[in-house]
């Protein structure tokens, strides 16, 4: 009976820890498909002629895509047209907004055809931002098929390592093919030599004497591929598949490089560009060349401790890049909230980079509704209402003004001033005392206690305000 009792509880162990462990397993799975990205690969047959690009897109969908997808048209483009595989229209537009409709049941095909005018300028023509993106969507593989008609002088040249050409009586074929999304596309008169390297293509007329070509067998051929163009008659241009360079004898021919491949390993929509900018600017710990990426690359460099900073770098190494998943490794590297990857998706107007906090605020042993953030390392809580919970009448005498007197003294703020008046004389302050931070406007908590005279003191779940003595 003993014997059967261990054997009973054995099974009954075993199959209990079977169960948690598909139970752990179906987590996970959810875990990463929570990011709702949508793999797709992709086609595009091309017609030039003239300087009219006519453009067909086969975009290959897996089942179950039940949710409209938001599509951005590149510059220039028009006559948009949308068919599935039973020719019925998938392009709809609501409140401004283009969208795509795939059907779910099965796996779908969907044909996009679009026109781009672009002529030739200086004896080249670039392509840049020529193709779609689409929302939550991230390409796995493209193929690019051109038929040119008119410019048959020069070539054109993409970033895939794959890429032929064949030249006819009457127009040119070419075929271009690689991982991720589109590459831009270049046509240039120019004649060059070639040199290839497991992960980059180095085109130009002076390559062996460039200075660049020994620094390249490095890079490793898992991390994708960069097609390197050295030209003093082209524009510089960089992009994710395609550099163009004037000169390769710095090491920011390298960082390009390094740049461009990393930018290809990470887990990303193909609309989340600035994002992907920003984290292979984390990962190298570089400030990104220019624009979004390089504004909230500053705001986070601000904003962030030494030590922060380097454990969100070490997180966001082989995350999916999305906007919920950045805001959630800032938020477990600081302790605190914050939406700023969220709030400044899609958005003209950026937001700046703060935590909120989440400790509850005893004033005079008085628990209050106070909203307190760190901003720029510094600790902020709300302004009107705090000098308000003091007991102290506070007004706002003109927009962005604020008056008050305390103990016969009175005092003037500023929003967004990097000084305050203190009867009537300014004293200027190295940091703006009073500032709108998000949607609220908030007073440095060591100004509150220098100019108000009360005492702050902070505990693991409680920020203490009492007045002074």
């Amino acid at each position: 009976m003993k014997r059967f009792l261990i054997t009973l509880c054995s099974i009954m162990i075993l199959t209990s820890s079977g169960i948690l462990f598909f139970q752990w397993m179906g987590f996970s799975t959810e875990s990463a498909g929570d990011s709702g990205i949508v793999k797709v690969n992709q086609s595009y047959s091309i017609i030039h002629n003239e300087g009219k690009f006519e453009i067909t897109q086969t975009i290959h969908f897996p089942p179950g895509i039940s949710d409209p997808i938001p599509i951005l048209w590149p510059e220039r483009a028009g006559n948009f047209t949308c068919k599935d595989t039973e020719g019925k229209n998938c392009l709809t537009k609501e409140n401004g907004v283009f969208q795509l409709r795939v059907p779910k049941q099965v796996p779908q095909e969907i044909i996009i055809t679009y026109s781009i005018n672009q002529s030739p300028d200086a004896g080249y023509l670039l392509l840049g931002n020529w193709f779609p993106v689409l929302s939550d969507v991230s390409t796995s593989s493209t193929s690019i098929q051109l038929s040119e008609k008119s410019l048959r002088t020069g070539k054109w040249v993409a970033g895939y390592s794959s890429a032929n050409v064949k030249k006819m009586n009457y127009i040119d074929y070419y075929s271009f093919s690689g991982k991720g999304g589109p590459s831009a596309l270049l046509w240039t008169k120019e004649a060059w030599k070639a040199k290839d390297y497991s992960s980059v293509r180095v085109l130009g007329k002076d390559i062996d004497r460039s200075g660049l070509t020994d620094q390249l067998a490095s890079f490793d051929s898992d991390n994708g591929f960069v097609t390197v163009i050295l030209s003093k008659n082209i524009k510089p241009f960089f992009s994710s598949n395609l550099i163009i360079m004037d000169d390769a004898s710095g090491g920011e021919a390298v960082r390009n490089i390094r740049r461009s491949l990393l930018y290809q390993t990470l887990n990303a929509g193909d609309d989340m560009i600035w994002l992907r900018e920003l984290v292979v600017g984390l990962l190298l710990n570089e400030v990104p060349p220019a624009g979004e990426s390089a504004w909230a690359y500053k705001q986070l460099k601000d904003g962030l401790s030494l030590s922060e900073w380097n454990d969100l770098r070490r997180m966001v190494k082989n995350q999916t890049v999305e906007p919920s998943i950045l805001d959630n490794a800032l938020s477990r590297v600081t302790g605190l909230t914050t939406t700023f990857f969220e709030e400044n998706v899609n958005r003209d107007e950026k937001q700046p980079f703060f935590l909120k906090g989440n400790k509850t605020i005893l004033m005079n042993q008085e628990p209050k509704q106070l909203s307190y953030v760190a901003y720029k390392q510094k600790e902020f809580i709300q302004f009107t209402e705090t000098i308000n919970d003091l007991g102290i009448e506070l007004k706002e005498v003109e927009p962005g003004e604020y008056f008050t007197s305390l103990s016969g003294n009175t005092l003037r703020f500023y929003v967004n001033e990097d000084f305050f008046i203190y009867n009537e004389e300014i004293y200027g302050a190295h940091e703006n005392p009073v500032q709108k931070i998000g949607s609220s406007v908030y007073i440095d908590i060591d100004w509150l206690e220098k100019l108000f005279k009360v005492n702050v003191s902070e505990e693991k779940n409680v920020i203490n305000i009492s007045n002074g003595t």
